[in-house]
């Protein structure tokens, strides 16, 4: 009985202390929001400048191939879904 009677003290010291000891968090580190809306600019910017050299690029492709191929009279140059340019009755 005295052996069920200390276990038994153990185990209830040791529930109480266990639930109230103050249990920390590991702090997460976020970037602070000036930091963050710096990276959206940046990414925003990046794209809107991919953007304009694409757009330029394909404006350069479509003048060549306008210089380079002519379509003849009664028909105008048509781009396909593919990108693929051609000549197609008005």
């Amino acid at each position: 009985m005295k052996k069920a009677l200390i276990i038994s003290g153990f185990l209830l010291a040791l529930s109480v202390t266990g639930c109230s000891a103050p249990q920390t968090a590991a702090p997460v580190a976020q970037p602070d929001d000036a930091a963050r809306r710096d990276a959206d600019r940046e990414r925003d910017a990046q794209r809107d400048r991919d953007r304009d050299r694409d757009r330029e690029r394909d404006q350069k492709r479509d003048a060549d191939h306008d210089r380079n191929q002519p379509c003849p009279d009664g028909e105008h140059l048509f781009t396909d879904r593919d990108g693929k340019t051609g000549c197609v009755r008005n």
